[in-house]
């Protein structure tokens, strides 16, 4: 289920158009999976949200550099975070579930 709210909020952080809502709303869908995956939950809890509408505007702003981890132009190197930005995964760590493995 899409929050619509979150959806909107993204679109005015993007400076989007009613054209770029599909894109948006996968990209958010995305993030959520992301997040409750990282978290090892089922439901997105307290500033969970938020944190998955930073991580839509990462993958946003990722787009035309998909697969690449840096590049070089002339004297400028580029470097790309290629996993969820440290600054994202600090806050998410508290909503974090112990998962229990066998040995």
């Amino acid at each position: 289920m899409v929050d619509d709210e979150a959806i909107k909020h993204l679109m005015v952080r993007l400076g989007a158009d009613d054209s770029d809502k599909e894109l948006i709303t996968t990209l958010y869908e995305d993030a959520t999976a992301v997040v409750l995956d990282f978290t090892h939950r089922d439901v997105l809890t307290g500033g969970m949200p938020t944190y998955a509408k930073q991580l839509a505007v990462v993958y946003f702003n990722r787009l035309d550099t998909e697969g690449e981890s840096a590049r070089t132009e002339g004297n400028v190197v580029r470097s790309f975070v290629t996993d969820i930005p440290e600054s994202i995964q600090r806050p998410l760590r508290r909503y974090r579930v112990a998962k229990w493995s066998d040995l």
